[in-house]
């Protein structure tokens, strides 16, 4: 069973490889670090990317991005305090400071809709074509964990600047892909015991990458990008000595 799981997998990324080479798709790997947990309330303090060229499976040069912004709590309130949430004591472990310090960083920064119109002209920057960019032409997402948590902030805050295509849906990334890894990771993994569970921390220590500034949001997408790399690599190098024809016939 296992080894079907993987054939799937390889199969999956050759084809998505294939049409990456027709289009030119670049690939976002870009992670949300927020002010609560829920995605369907909670705001982005933090918004990082790097882009991916599927071909030479590399990061692209000097395409790291990384902004700072002020939650919508802090907008409305600047007196909100966080009273009822421990977000404020995890950002603080994270950034080995206090509450109070990063309460006070937040206040400070770029108000969320000059934030959110800067990531969306990064992303412009990466569009298969110069003119006439749509939907389309953007990068495919990528990410950790983005299915359930990112991309549906995303597409709130798409809905809220009215960056949406017909479906009222973000057109900000190409639709008819999303690069989950932890789907990737999930389906490779399931079935042995080599990892522990499937947090991007538990993968840093798996593939022996450091854990220092761990939950940055631009650490974290540097560190999926790499991740995400290393498999597209294994996938490739794999795939030639796989044969399809009869791979299904004793499922």
């Amino acid at each position: 069973m296992l080894l079907i799981i993987i054939e799937c997998n390889i199969l999956f990324v050759q084809i998505r490889k294939w049409r990456c080479q027709i289009n030119s798709q670049k690939i976002c790997v870009f992670d949300l670090e927020t002010d609560g947990c829920n995605p369907e309330v909670c705001s982005p303090v933090q918004i990082a990317a790097v882009i991916v060229d599927p071909i030479k499976l590399e990061v692209v040069p000097d395409s790291e991005f990384n902004i700072c912004l002020k939650p919508e709590a802090l907008q409305d309130n600047p007196k909100y305090a966080y009273d009822d949430s421990d977000v404020l004591d995890f950002h603080a472990k994270v950034k080995g400071t206090t509450k109070a310090e990063v309460l006070k960083s937040w206040k400070k920064y770029q108000k969320q809709e000059q934030a959110w119109k800067m990531f969306v002209s990064y992303l412009q920057m990466y569009h298969t074509r110069s003119v006439k960019k749509n939907c389309f032409s953007a990068p495919i997402a990528a990410g950790y964990n983005i299915n359930r948590f990112d991309l549906p902030i995303i597409n709130r805050l798409s809905q809220k600047y009215k960056n949406v295509n017909k479906e009222n849906k973000t057109d900000i990334f190409y639709p008819r892909d999303v690069l989950d890894i932890m789907n990737v990771i999930f389906y490779w993994f399931e079935n042995n015991n080599e990892l522990k569970n499937y947090t991007l921390d538990n993968l840093r220590d798996y593939m022996g990458l450091s854990k220092e500034n761990a939950h940055d949001a631009l650490k974290d997408v540097q560190d999926t990008a790499e991740i995400l790399i290393r498999f597209m690599k294994l996938f490739r190098s794999l795939s030639p000595k796989i044969k399809f024809r009869n791979a299904f016939n004793n499922v």
